[in-house]
């Protein structure tokens, strides 16, 4: 099951329910991830310990760590804030931080039949897939996904997108219509800004209409779930603030009338469970449009263009030539994929390729190898650093010639890449859109503004599907700045002579 919820809609009441039922009904063994181990504590504390407190019948189905001088007979149990007993069964609670080698070691060691992942899209994505093996014995094997969304095609709401999604439908009393309660029920008007302009009941208070008769609705009235993509075998609730007792609906209102994209997002994220991307962020359809032009893919006699390589279970590929002397533009000559190193090669001297940047992981061997196979300062292995906060060094492209390596910079590499399209300074082919998996590539980077360690405000690209040709352009980029060959063997010289 997939809850994709606002905040404050009693999603973490239900969790806390549906765990003690599995123990104590179902003899179920229950493992409950958080993003951090102090989220286990947080919660262990304000939320599973009062709900311990205010039932007489679940204080006597926990089993204590300590036992009472009158309570000899009962088993010893655990009350520790990570591992609850219910009965003879268990509750493990768990931060689901991944070290740097991959390794949660608080993950493993437990045999769960059940597996509770809150607030996911605060979580280390590996989290979830070494917790789901902890599944793997039992027949049992239920999951519960539940989150706040942040950007579209992203935790949650990637997780959303594959399950039956049910949606509240609120009948109007008044014509009987049934509808799912968005904004647009409230906000009758927005500004070229996306902020609102009129809503229903504005200025002093706010409400929500039927959109088919325009009188107001009761979002407390005989709501019923229905699956909008019904036969699907994950069951997924969309929950909204809007249909909760306790909403504010002018509040929520008055804190979209901003241009404060980090206030917007919270209002989307928190009130209305909706991901946000923020105005700016991201490449559109219409940016990459107005960057095509009359041309094609062909490899042009006398040209000596660039290349930039994802690699992964294929290689994506782009090449560009070389950028034009007035207007600064740069061609594009390919951009697909290919299935070997073999294959890549044969491109390379297809187009007359000049120089590649490409992706030194995950096969670090084989880029290796293709590498030695061409001349010194052609084929440069990539690794980006700093991929959440960026670096504070002068150039973004850090190139080391003697070990054929340029280290990268990579929210600052990818604002040099993506200001190229804004610019329309990398152009297209005419049939730019027929192209596979382009412009969805292309559209899924969002730059987000972020709390970094040291609560300040840090940008960074993430990842909202699929994104290896957008990776592919940024190491094209870089390869238009890499130093020449002479400037390689200087180095490797001088790197030898001081050996």
């Amino acid at each position: 099951m997939v809850v994709y919820k606002a905040s404050q809609v009693g999603a973490s009441e239900y969790l806390v329910s549906y765990a003690l039922h599995a123990c104590d009904r179902r003899q179920a063994t229950v493992l409950y991830v958080f993003p951090t181990d102090a989220h286990v504590s947080d919660f262990s504390s304000a939320r599973f310990g009062p709900a311990i407190e205010a039932s007489d019948y679940l204080d006597a189905i926990i089993v204590e760590g300590r036992q009472k001088a009158a309570d000899t007979a009962r088993p010893r149990g655990a009350d520790r804030v990570t591992l609850k007993r219910v009965r003879d069964r268990f509750i493990y609670f768990r931060g689901g931080r991944v070290g740097k080698d991959g390794q949660a070691a608080q993950l493993k060691s437990i045999d769960a039949d059940v597996l509770i992942l809150d607030e996911l899209d605060e979580m280390d994505p590996r989290a979830p897939v070494i917790a789901r093996k902890r599944l793997g014995a039992s027949r049992l094997a239920e999951e519960r996904l539940v989150s706040t969304p942040t950007y579209p095609g992203r935790g949650i709401h990637a997780e959303w997108l594959e399950s039956d999604q049910r949606e509240r439908f609120i009948p109007c009393q008044a014509c009987g219509e049934r509808q799912v309660l968005t904004i647009n029920h409230i906000v009758t008007e927005w500004d070229n800004l996306g902020r609102p302009v009129a809503w229903h009941g504005g200025p002093e208070t706010a409400w929500a209409a039927c959109q088919k008769c325009g009188r107001r609705l009761n979002p407390l009235a005989g709501g019923q779930w229905v699956a909008t993509r019904p036969g699907r075998e994950v069951v997924g609730y969309h929950l909204t603030r809007l249909c909760s007792p306790a909403a504010d609906l002018l509040e929520i209102v008055q804190n979209l009338h901003t241009t404060d994209e980090t206030k917007r997002r919270e209002v989307y994220n928190q009130d209305l469970g909706e991901p946000y991307v923020p105005r700016g962020g991201r490449l559109t359809e219409e940016i990459l449009d107005d960057c095509r032009r009359d041309y094609a893919h062909l490899p042009l006699p006398g040209e000596a263009p660039v290349m930039g390589v994802d690699v992964g279970k294929v290689l994506h590929v782009v090449i560009r030539g070389p950028r034009h002397p007035e207007t600064g533009e740069t061609p594009q000559r390919f951009a697909g994929e290919v299935d070997s190193f073999e294959e890549l090669g044969r491109l390379m001297r297809r187009y007359n390729v000049r120089r590649a940047v490409m992706d030194a992981l995950p096969e670090t061997t084989k880029a290796r190898e293709f590498q030695a196979a061409w001349p010194p300062g052609t084929v440069w292995l990539a690794y980006y650093v700093g991929q959440r906060t960026g670096t504070r060094r002068v150039e973004p492209a850090q190139w080391d010639g003697a070990n054929g390596v340029v280290n990268l910079d990579r929210t600052r590499t990818l604002d040099r890449t993506m200001s190229r399209f804004y610019d329309r300074l990398n152009t297209l082919p005419a049939y730019a859109r027929d192209l596979k998996d382009y412009y969805a590539h292309l559209t899924a980077l969002v730059r987000v503004l972020e709390d970094g360690p040291d609560g300040q405000a840090v940008a960074r690209y993430v990842e909202t599907g699929p994104d290896h040709l957008a990776h592919a352009e940024n190491y094209c980029t870089v390869a238009m700045s890499a130093p020449g060959p002479a400037a390689v063997a200087t180095a490797s010289r001088a790197v030898n002579l001081r050996i």
